[in-house]
């Protein structure tokens, strides 16, 4: 009787020991569940976009190789590809970051796809969605683990949260804009124009060094000016950026972001944009 007790004593403390190790989030899902382990790729900050949602975003802007058929995070969240976009097609075997709307692989639509006429439709939660459908080699290598913002969501950050919510910057001599996350603290760093679109890049001059060192590892995000590719031509390149949302209305929409405007508007779905995704915090 003894040798039985101790045995099934024995099973029900390995029991609780699973079940703890379950619920602490170190024995299966994707390492994210309960919000301890963010997946690979992805930032510290945390941002609200809505009522009881809150989101991280990827270490830098999503990137492409045809040759080899493989997306990327950029490695720093101020790396832009530039004029060299000019380059997409099928067999181009450099990387690209500006994508026309939707351009995800799914049902045939390719990257390198220049002016393709989407139905007027918002994408969101569909595979059009670049993250939803693609594995990204260093964000988790697998599909379905990342997404864009809602134009909502994207208006959300920039205009409806409390507190300082972005800023504009020159980080590393990249032009862009800071996003700060949920409960910045204004000791941790001084900005200037605060919560102003009309502040200009000049606004900030940051360092590499106060950048990864004090903003990036405090959370915060940096959206790059990227450009605009329209065809085989490339503008605005450390002018202004736009970020793609995965709604329609009227028109695909944007986040844009000007020297004098930060601002949800409409884009030209044929237009390469960037595209910056995120994963819900869970």
């Amino acid at each position: 009787m003894k040798k039985n007790s101790l045995i099934i004593g024995m099973c029900l403390l390995l029991t609780a020991f699973v079940a703890c190790k379950k619920e602490n989030g170190n024995e299966g899902g994707n390492g994210n569940e309960g919000n301890e382990q963010p997946i690979e790729g992805s930032l510290s900050g945390v941002f609200s976009v809505g009522n009881g949602k809150q989101v991280r975003f990827s270490q830098g802007n999503l990137q492409y190789q045809a040759s080899t058929d493989t997306w990327r995070f950029a490695e720093h969240q101020y790396d832009c590809i530039g004029s060299t976009n000019s380059n997409i097609s099928m067999f181009y075997q450099g990387w690209v970051d500006l994508f026309g709307w939707g351009t995800s692989g799914y049902n045939d639509i390719k990257p390198w796809h220049i002016d393709y006429n989407m139905e007027a439709n918002s994408i969101t939660g569909t595979k059009y969605d670049w993250g939803l459908n693609n594995a990204i080699s260093n964000g988790g290598n697998k599909a379905g683990l990342w997404h864009l913002l809602t134009i909502d969501e994207w208006g959300y950050i920039v205009h409806s949260r409390n507190g300082s919510r972005f800023a504009k910057a020159t980080v590393n001599n990249v032009r862009g804009l800071l996003l700060l996350p949920d409960g910045w603290s204004t000791t941790i760093y001084a900005l200037n124009a605060v919560n102003e679109a009309e502040g200009g890049y000049e606004s900030n001059y940051i360092s590499a060094t106060d950048w990864s060192d004090i903003l990036e590892a405090n959370g915060v995000v940096f959206l790059p000016c990227a450009g605009i590719r329209e065809g085989n031509t490339v503008n605005y390149v450390n002018g202004f950026g736009r970020y793609w949302s995965s709604t329609y209305i009227e028109k695909a929409r944007s986040l844009f972001i000007h020297q004098s405007d930060v601002r949800p508007e409409g884009a030209d779905y044929h237009w390469g944009l960037a595209v910056r995704l995120v994963q819900d915090v869970k």
